[in-house]
């Protein structure tokens, strides 16, 4: 019987330790404990600045802060350690700083629809990032660092990116294995 009560207790704790990560937090004012943030969703608050709380969330996993008015990414953003999704479509970014490249629990990084027009060579050092999202970006070449993304990127997004031919090439031969998203037809004849 004892056995019992104890394996119950162990499966309700667990349960309820899922359930904290599990919360999507949309709202800075619900956090009432900022190690308890796992998921953070921003979308649509008209922010021209990531909140300075936000790099106090050192479980963070998912960063949600697309369709704002965000310019740039501090350096704190490396105090994110655990980060492994990032979402920043849609913003007013011009460039990343180098501290991203410390988050090396990133998966997933969604950029689309930001006038970004070059990212950072630290960006190699993202050892498990598998998704990289730049549809619609300035974006026009990588640095030759992500040659070593090779073997764990799956998937690059550079759709509207209006390439050259050359351009792309380039970025195949760094990235031989890696699926690309392009839309050949609308490079415009750039």
């Amino acid at each position: 019987m004892r056995r019992l009560m104890v394996i119950m207790l162990l499966v309700c704790l667990s349960v309820g330790a899922c359930a904290q990560t599990d919360k999507v937090y949309k709202s800075l004012k619900d956090v009432k404990h900022p190690e308890d943030v796992y998921i953070l969703k921003l979308t649509y608050k008209r922010l021209k600045a990531i909140p300075p709380e936000v790099f106090t969330f050192t479980n963070l996993r998912e960063l949600n802060l697309g369709c704002n008015f965000i310019d740039s990414v501090p350096p704190e953003i490396a105090n994110l350690k655990h980060l492994e999704v990032l979402n920043m479509e849609r913003n007013w970014l011009h460039y990343l700083p180098d501290e991203i490249g410390q988050l090396t629990n990133l998966v997933k990084i969604d950029l689309n629809r930001n006038p970004l027009q070059a990212l950072p060579a630290s960006m190699a050092s993202l050892s498990s990032l598998e998704r990289l999202v730049l549809w619609s970006t300035g974006v026009t070449e990588l640095p030759v660092t992500f040659v070593a993304l090779d073997s764990t990127l799956k998937l690059i997004d550079l759709r509207e990116c209006y390439l050259t031919d050359e351009q792309m090439a380039a970025i195949c031969e760094l990235l031989p294995s890696v699926k690309k998203y392009w839309n050949l037809s609308c490079n415009c004849g750039k």
